[in-house]
């Protein structure tokens, strides 16, 4: 799961949820065990993010969820609270039928604790400064360090074109909210996913990284609570030379459709288009 490995990347990686559930669910029915709160909400985590519900892992989910319920105040772990918060949120709307069970009370507990979580002092690394600097320049309102670990927050009118007209109060109803992510190494694979692409990488082709199957199931969680996720991988960012201002204006003009034209002179001129499909640069 957290290699994000699915059924595009092999036929046994599409049957390993249900083969794995039918595993767990084997052992617990002929220990009569329960499984410990810990475990429970790591394989919960798991699960919710490689996508995968058949009856086996629907039944394994409400067994771990009843298990989790039942534990007596400081049991479960902060971190395990946050992945059965998670793995709840997702469900509710991908899965329902494995979460139906859960009590009201539980569920608020848990919600309790990730909000205490996303409300704590958080500090934007070098490159989220480095893109709030270059939106004030380029006089993009935002916010950084928004709620639920938004990197930069951006809101909109529901009818606005261009992100640089972007509303500076966040109070706007109906409003498009538009988060930019910024993905480091940290949220990508070092290594190649398939025989495909290691065959790539051994002629000398370069090839994007994966992103982690954390950072999938964060933008899952984004875009539920109603935000647009826009990446901005390291690998596209970091090829801009820090120093060179205008390239990064171009690049967040294609990325987050900030401006129609910038003039950064009487004869360098930055017209809008739109990122390609390839997401190459001039610096590929």
């Amino acid at each position: 799961a957290r290699m994000h490995l699915t059924k595009n990347f092999g036929a046994e990686f599409a049957e390993f949820p249900s083969a794995a559930s039918q595993a767990l669910l084997q052992r617990m029915g002929r220990s009569s065990m329960k499984m410990p709160p810990q475990e429970g909400a790591n394989v919960a985590w798991s699960l919710t993010v490689l996508e995968q519900y058949d009856d086996d892992v629907i039944d394994l989910l409400q067994k771990i969820f009843n298990t989790a319920s039942s534990c007596e105040e400081g049991v479960i772990q902060l971190e395990h609270a946050h992945q059965l918060w998670q793995s709840y949120f997702l469900l509710s709307a991908d899965c329902p039928e494995a979460v139906k069970h859960v009590p009201e009370e539980f569920t608020k507990y848990l919600e309790h604790k990730w909000n205490l979580e996303k409300s704590r002092c958080k500090k934007s690394s070098k490159k989220h400064q480095a893109i709030s600097k270059t939106l004030d320049l380029m006089r993009v309102a935002h916010r950084n360090e928004y709620d639920e670990d938004v990197d930069v927050a951006i809101v909109l009118e529901e009818n606005s074109a261009w992100t640089h007209t972007a509303a500076s109060d966040f109070d706007i109803k109906n409003g498009r909210k538009v988060a930019v992510e910024f993905d480091g190494p940290h949220h990508f694979t070092v290594m190649a996913s398939t025989g495909e692409q290691l065959s790539s990488i051994q002629r000398g082709i370069k090839i994007n990284p994966r992103v982690l199957g954390h950072t999938v199931l964060k933008y899952r969680l984004l875009k539920l609570k109603g935000w647009t996720v826009v990446r901005i991988p390291y690998y596209e960012f970091d090829k801009i030379p820090q120093f060179a201002s205008m390239e990064i204006q171009r690049y967040l003009q294609r990325a987050l459709k900030t401006h129609d034209k910038i003039e950064f002179s009487g004869v360098d001129v930055s017209e809008y288009k739109a990122m390609p499909s390839s997401r190459t640069s001039r610096f590929d």
